[in-house]
Order: C-alpha cells, then sequence, then structure tokens
C-alpha cells in the first residue's frame, strides 16, 4: 500500500475539499504528537546510553553487561522500520 500524501490527497480545488483535508489532519494530529513524543524520549535515552558506552572501558565488568545496549539499540531501529 502507497499511503503517501500525494497519493492519498489530489491538489485542492474546493473549499469542502480543503475543509476535508484539515478535518483529515486535525483528527490525526494528537496521535501524531504522542508518537513523536514518544520516540523523543526513546532517542534519549539512547543518546544517554550511547554516551554512558562510549565512557566504559571495553573488557571490563561494566562493558561486559551494558552490550545489551547494542542489542536493545538494534531492536528498536528494525522495530521503526517495519
Amino acid at each position: 500500500l502507497d499511503s503517501s500524501p500525494s497519493r492519498k490527497y489530489a491538489a485542492i480545488s474546493s473549499s469542502e475539499q480543503r475543509q476535508s483535508y484539515k478535518n483529515d489532519f486535525n483528527a490525526e494530529y494528537n496521535e501524531y504528537r504522542d508518537l513523536h513524543a514518544r520516540i523523543e524520549r526513546i532517542t534519549r535515552r539512547f543518546t544517554q546510553l550511547d554516551a554512558k558506552l562510549k565512557q566504559l572501558l571495553q573488557g571490563s565488568e561494566e562493558y561486559k553487561v551494558e552490550p545489551g545496549i547494542s542489542l536493545s539499540k538494534s531492536r528498536f531501529r528494525t522495530r521503526q522500520r517495519r
């Protein structure tokens, strides 16, 4: 399925069509904002974990525990692509 806006919405040719597009936008905007905020929180967390991992000495006990960070990042990126 191609759900790109250019496929779903033709050029606006009437005030009714404009209002319809505006209604669609408004109906989905709150969900977009919620998802965007969630992604921002997750991105911030991975940035913090990445910085922490870079500070650890390779081969140390802490470093051996932290590879889960990389695995979590890989899983997150895989889910994002779906």
